[in-house]
């Protein structure tokens, strides 16, 4: 499921992809979740994340493009959540997030994501119905 996200960077127009957080030289991914606090031991899911784009890169990345991470420490708090997300956004201009831990971390970005169109978010989450 991840690679399959960041598969669909491959066939955006290129005008589209220069805004949006890849280029020919990289791919900004973004990726939330609680690296301290009660919760820290879900923030794994990041660290397995971490390890894949690593290999990806190792191997010449995704047609010569690498994977540029970035992890922010949520605490499993959805307004820091909130926060993390849009500085992701709008100060390191990532084209996607990956793996967020927390259906109530998830729908505190929903809505900004969503109006931001053409955010990808490869995430999956336990409440159902909520997506």
């Amino acid at each position: 499921m991840l690679l399959a996200g960041l598969v669909l960077c491959l066939f955006t127009p290129a005008s589209y992809a220069a805004e949006k957080g890849f280029d020919d030289k990289e791919i900004r991914i973004g990726q939330w979740g609680p690296q301290t606090g009660p919760a820290a031991p879900w923030g794994s899911v990041a660290r397995g994340s971490k390890l894949l784009f690593d290999i990806v890169n190792e191997e010449g990345g995704i047609h010569g493009r690498q994977i540029k991470y970035f992890i922010r420490d949520d605490q499993y708090n959805p307004s820091q959540t909130k926060l993390g997300v849009k500085e992701l956004v709008e100060r390191k201009g990532v084209f996607a997030f990956v793996g967020g831990v927390g259906s109530a971390c998830g729908l505190a970005v929903k809505d900004y994501l969503l109006k931001k169109k053409g955010y990808l978010d490869v995430s999956l989450y336990g409440g159902d119905g909520l997506f």
